[in-house]
């Protein structure tokens, strides 16, 4: 007999442990992840009551799951093993939602029991249905205030208790509640958190009321989604057809999808589906990169969840969960991937896992960086500029000090740099440019006052932005012409301009850029401009100073630059002069009648400056370089002052003259200058 007293009070422990599992409503059958036969009698039920609000004001952006999270959303009694709830509580607020005060005693004793640190626990006392948060929960919005706020939809299923949990969460956290009518399930839905968002066809199929471009209109009223990815679903035996039961973002240029054996019948759908994503092109402007998961019994790899720097994985005692794990950590560098055993009672099943029953709550209080990445090949010859926008929905300033830019260059150490704030919630940076064929790598990294940390990409430099450069135009060896002595003044500087591209590059010209005087393009390689410049060529370019040949060296530098014109585009050679060399030129120079002459090289006309300090005849000739005389510009009497004289290179007969070096000739009174000028053709 007492056999089989125990035996019955086994069985009626068992049978109330499970209904009291899936349903706090004792009277009522105990629920499943898909629709029982009563809901499906019922689904005219669905969305009920519901009320819509007016969206946020614009712009809005939906927070991703990979962005900061604060907590985690669960239900008692539980979809998921406590050791899970001790895994998240170690870094975030764990919110459970229970029925009663009478529950919430019975789970802080369970919590106690299993080592669950409840200083990071708290609770939403109110009815639910069923403990998959993910699918009843909230959606978090940052709108044009940077106020994050929650956005609700009518739960795919007749479950009125599990669709009010979306206000409660509201409630609890003070933030605003917005309602939008598209009848949807957090499990069939991702985002990217830059404008992508990502569902399957059901969402067509349940709002039949609908069209199309009106449920995609909806979802960029609420959520900021401006590309709206609706999607077949490759699990062709599913009766939930939710997304995560096959793919996941895993940031907003990776995405996860799940493979099988090629003699499952879900092979080529499932490789459609990889081939299609594959073929879009991410917010970050190229196309996605794919990680592939192998499933060959359906394990649910991709139904996980991200909380912050860790990625919780569903394991299922399978030989295939340590090759799971390593696809995790090769997408996703720097994060801790951490695997979870179901319940017995509970366990995870290939529509139905961990994500399913998880839902994370954004930071209220977030500090977000949107940055969108430079990427692949970029031109060597031009500093990167790097812009961000830094969302502080702390309504706390951010850190002036604290938006930095930490790059390196093949994988030599990190550099930093400080962004500038350019306008409100805008900074802005540079990466200094780098030789062609350098790996540049780099993150983005701010602060607020609230005490707020973030980082772009969120987990920063263990899986950074990486672009490389390349030559796309012709580049200066070397790019800066330095003058220390008199005697590099006098003999003159060179740089090769070497065309590293694939294609003929035309040299269109090449002139003195600023006003720092003095300074000439003494000789060029080429005798004319435009010129084309092919593939592995180079030509020369001579600098050089006009000075008198008595003055003193010193050490600090005065900065100008020559320009280099092409097709591509133009680039700045720099001319570094030793200051005091400078400067003793102009005193001694004071006097001068003639300045250097610009542009210089020239190719139609170019002008000469003149500074006349008494009344009297000047007469300026044109020679060439053997000093034969070819042209005479101007003989007449001058006033003191300046004046500039026009050459248009050609002859006393207007004849134009072959390019070469020229000199002008300025006589006055019984002192004679003369100055150097080049002509391109």
């Amino acid at each position: 007999m007492r056999q089989i007293l125990s035996t019955l009070l086994l069985v009626f422990i068992t049978t109330a442990a499970s209904f009291a599992q899936d349903s706090p409503q004792d009277a009522r059958p105990a629920l499943r992840h898909e629709m029982t036969p009563d809901e499906l009698l019922r689904r005219n039920e669905i969305g009920r009551g519901f009320v819509e609000t007016n969206p946020p004001v614009a712009p809005v952006r939906n927070v991703e799951e990979f962005d900061r999270m604060q907590g985690a959303l669960v239900r008692y009694p539980f979809g998921i093993p406590i050791s899970l709830i001790k895994e998240m509580a170690t870094d975030v607020t764990v919110t459970t939602v229970v029925a009663s005060v009478a529950q919430k005693n019975t789970v802080i004793s369970q919590y106690v029991s299993n080592g669950v640190d409840t200083s990071h626990c708290n609770f939403i006392i109110a009815l639910s249905d069923s403990y998959w948060t993910r699918d009843y929960g909230p959606w978090f919005e940052s709108d044009s205030a940077s106020q994050i706020g929650i956005v609700d939809f009518p739960y795919n299923r007749p479950r009125p208790n599990d669709d009010e949990i979306p206000k409660k969460v509201a409630e609890m956290l003070g933030i605003q509640w917005y309602g939008m009518n598209v009848i949807s399930t957090g499990g069939d839905y991702m985002t990217d958190g830059l404008g992508i968002g990502a569902s399957t066809d059901l969402v067509w199929v349940e709002n039949p009321t609908q069209t199309h471009d009106q449920i995609a209109q909806k979802m960029n009223d609420y959520v900021g989604i401006t590309n709206f990815q609706v999607v077949p679903d490759p699990n062709i035996s599913s009766s939930i057809d939710h997304i995560d039961c096959w793919g996941k973002f895993l940031a907003p240029d990776k995405m996860l999808i799940r493979k099988v054996l090629t003699s499952d019948p879900e092979y080529a759908p499932l490789e459609a589906a990889a081939t299609y994503w594959a073929s879009q092109i991410c917010s970050y402007g190229y196309n996605y990169k794919i990680f592939r998961v192998m499933t060959p019994q359906d394990q649910p790899y991709s139904n996980s969840v991200i909380l912050n720097n860790k990625v919780l994985v569903p394991f299922m005692n399978s030989p295939w969960d340590d090759s799971a794990k390593a696809v995790y950590e090769a997408a996703m560098p720097g994060y801790e991937v951490i695997g979870f055993i179901g319940n017995p009672s509970t366990p995870w099943v290939s529509t139905d896992a961990l994500h399913c029953r998880v839902m994370g709550i954004a930071d209220i209080g977030l500090l977000h960086i949107k940055h969108i990445p430079i990427s692949g090949n970029q031109p060597c010859e031009h500093d990167y500029v790097i812009n961000a926008d830094i969302i502080a929905s702390s309504h706390q300033p951010v850190k002036s000090d604290s938006v930095l830019i930490h790059y390196q260059v093949n994988g030599g150490p990190y550099h930093i740099t400080l962004m500038a704030n350019i306008s409100t919630g805008r900074y802005s940076g540079t990466i200094p440019k780098q030789p062609g064929g350098s790996v540049i790598k780099y993150y983005l990294t701010a602060a607020d006052q609230s005490g707020r940390h973030a980082s772009a990409p969120f987990i920063g430099a263990a899986d950074p932005f990486t672009f490389q450069t390349v030559y796309t135009n012709l580049t200066p060896v070397a790019d800066t012409l330095w003058f220390l002595t008199f005697a590099d003044m006098f003999n003159g500087k060179i740089t090769q301009l070497h065309n590293y591209t694939t294609g003929g590059l035309m040299l269109d010209a090449v002139q003195q850029q600023g006003d720092l005087g003095w300074w000439y393009v003494d000789s060029m390689s080429v005798a004319t401009v435009p010129h084309m410049v092919n593939p592995a060529d180079s030509f020369a370019v001579r600098v050089k100073f006009n000075i008198p040949l008595n003055l003193i060296p010193a050490i600090l530098f005065d900065l100008d630059s020559m320009r280099v014109t092409t097709v591509a585009g133009s680039f700045h050679v720099i001319i570094m002069v030793n200051h005091d060399l400078l400067q003793s030129i102009s005193k001694q120079s004071t006097h001068r009648m003639i300045r250097p002459n610009y542009p210089n090289p020239f190719s139609s006309t170019t002008s000469i400056p003149l500074e006349i300090t008494r009344r009297g005849l000047v007469t300026l000739d044109i020679s060439d370089i053997m000093g034969s005389k070819v042209k005479t510009l101007v003989s007449e009497i001058f006033e003191p002052g300046a004046s500039t004289i026009q050459w248009d290179g050609t002859d006393a007969g207007g004849n134009k003259l072959p390019g070469g070096i020229y000199f002008f000739n300025v006589t006055s009174g019984n002192r004679t200058e003369t100055g150097r000028m080049v002509l391109i053709r």
